[in-house]
């Protein structure tokens, strides 16, 4: 259990406040304070709600004395499923998450085999909501069109890149080679914060949904 001036040590690391403190964990600023001075003695359940929001910020408690910040988690992913891979493991980060989402940039469902599509309507199974950036000019939407907006043509290159939970995944497609086939699967909550945020600004600046679609298969036949 980490110490009182660990976890103010912790705090300060990451600039944030008792108070930002207090509502992440779901306490009041006094109790967090008092848990810093020592003053109290916290509950076991606080004690690891404190854990695991720092957690979440890349930071660990090392024994009764120290702080480090986590270098994030890469993930490779070679072959030729290596798509297939990266929606395996959107299913098992987002099942049981409050909103699951997955957002996905520079994708086109023209090019989606059959066993993709099987695998999108697993993720709309589990409840796993879904948006997607596609090419300027692609009518072949094979989901609600409100999960679309279009990116200018000049802008798309079909390498797509995902962001769900704390991940990042990044597609590296080649149709020349299938050793160049690859994905990286990037773990880090600041990291995929600040895509999940650039995606909603593209989402917002691209305007208004597609108004059809000419694709005779959809995912939610």
């Amino acid at each position: 259990m980490p110490t009182g001036k660990q976890i103010r040590a912790a705090r300060q690391f990451v600039e944030w406040t008792a108070e930002e403190l207090a509502t992440l964990v779901g306490v009041s600023k006094e109790c967090i304070l008092n848990i810093e001075r020592g003053d109290r003695r916290p509950l076991f359940s606080t004690v690891d709600k404190i854990v695991s929001v720092f957690n979440d910020a890349g930071i660990e408690f090392i024994g009764d004395a120290g702080v480090i910040q986590k270098e994030e988690e890469l993930v490779r992913l070679t072959g030729e499923n290596v798509f297939l891979k990266v929606l395996d493991d959107v299913v098992a980060t987002c099942r049981g998450s409050d909103e699951p989402e997955a957002l996905f940039a520079c994708v086109s469902d023209r090019l989606s085999p059959v066993v993709v599509i099987e695998n999108y309507r697993r993720l709309r199974r589990e409840g796993i909501a879904m948006r997607s950036l596609v090419k300027e000019g692609d009518t072949c939407l094979m989901g609600k069109l409100e999960e679309y907006r279009v990116l200018p043509k000049k802008f798309f290159h079909n390498n797509p890149m995902v962001i769900y939970g704390k991940k990042v995944a990044f597609m590296i497609l080649s149709a020349d080679t299938k050793a160049d086939k690859m994905a990286i699967i990037m773990k880090n909550p600041h990291s995929a914060d600040a895509m999940r945020n650039l995606f909603n600004f593209i989402w917002q600046a691209s305007g208004e949904a597609p108004k059809k679609t000419t694709s005779q298969v959809l995912y939610d036949e």
